[in-house]
């Protein structure tokens, strides 16, 4: 005999960018509230602190010199890698001629056009290291990194593959940041320097 079993949860509804908009443009959403959509998931992400904002100023204030024109440089901006998943990621270099807008009106660049991705982790960086970067790997985004705003530290993932990147590496606090992508090599900063 088979008994129904209600389970313990509904299963979370699944939502894709052109939902996004359509909650952005009535009012349910707001433009400056912190979410981004992970595979479908609508996930709420903690306000920026202190040590957050030293550490990507210091960052910006170090890039934005010796970038060359060719490249974007986007800054907290929302990029959709699929339908169903928008990332804002601290900072994103990319070639300017792989960006486009999405129908939905994002900024999408494909994942192996991606030259780095820098996210600055005050409170998150287990989410980071763990679910975001596995996300960037299924992707191809060549580069992305993870810095420990309060212990200046860095996680340094590299070569991505389906089920996450195969070459990750931790820096300690008095290691130099080095982009291995052509064309950013004047892009090396030290982590004791971020503030």
């Amino acid at each position: 005999m088979t008994i129904p079993v209600a389970p313990d949860s509904p299963l979370p509804r699944r939502f894709t960018a052109g939902d996004l908009r359509l909650m952005l443009k009535s009012g349910i959403l707001r433009e400056d509230e912190r979410i981004e959509l992970l595979d479908g998931e609508l996930v709420e992400r903690a306000a920026k602190g202190f040590a957050h904002d030293v550490v990507k100023n210091a960052l910006m204030r170090r890039l934005v010199p010796a970038l060359p024109d060719t490249i974007y440089l986007g800054i907290e901006s929302t990029l959709q890698l699929r339908p169903n998943l928008l990332l804002e990621p601290d900072l994103l270099l990319a070639p300017v001629s792989a960006r486009s807008a999405s129908p939905e009106g994002f900024c999408t660049i494909p994942g192996s056009e991606i030259l780095l991705v820098i996210e600055v982790a005050a409170s998150s960086p287990a989410y980071d290291r763990g679910r975001k970067a596995a996300l960037y790997a299924r992707h191809g985004v060549r580069e992305y990194r993870v810095i420990d705003a309060q212990e200046r530290t860095a996680s340094v993932h590299r070569e991505p593959a389906s089920g996450g990147y195969r070459d990750v590496a931790e820096l300690p606090r008095d290691a130099i940041l080095r982009p291995r992508a052509d064309g950013l090599a004047a892009l090396s900063v030290a982590l004791a320097a971020l503030g």
